[in-house]
């Protein structure tokens, strides 16, 4: 039997193999968080600046995700509001948007209560991934 293949974000989350899967209502902001930053337009958002890129992972980020979960009562509405923050339209890739679909329909209220009560450990999980993705981008193009 052939295996499933991974998600984009299990894919991403499998490269720091030191980090301890979490739950599944943790694992499913973690992998919104992931799917949000690798959504984000860096070439013409206003995050791209240098004096907002420089504050992205402390302040930006977190303060737009936490603002957006304290409005939202859906995951469709905290990604809507979250990503129209960040100027992050869904993700181009097919693979991407059904990974962000199937998210979305989790139960919302413990994944939205991950995202107000854990978030720094999130938002320092999302950063360890994504900079194990670039240093595998890196060795790889080369």
């Amino acid at each position: 039997m052939t295996p499933t293949p991974l998600a984009p974000t299990q894919a991403w989350q499998a490269l720091v193999p030191e980090l301890e899967p979490t739950a599944p209502p943790t694992d499913t902001a973690e992998r919104l968080l992931l799917l949000l930053h690798y959504s984000i337009d860096w070439e013409t958002s206003w995050v791209a600046e240098p004096r907002y890129r420089k504050t992205y992972w402390d302040k930006q980020l977190p303060g737009r995700v936490r603002r957006a979960a304290y409005r939202a009562e859906t995951l469709d509405q905290w990604w809507s509001a979250v990503s129209t923050m960040l100027g992050a339209p869904a993700p181009r890739q097919p693979e991407r948007r059904m990974e962000l679909a199937t998210l979305l329909r989790q139960p919302p209220l413990p994944v939205i209560a991950a995202f107000r009560d854990s978030l720094p450990a999130l938002i320092l999980r999302v950063r360890i991934i994504a900079e194990a993705v670039a240093r595998q981008r890196k060795a790889t193009s080369k």
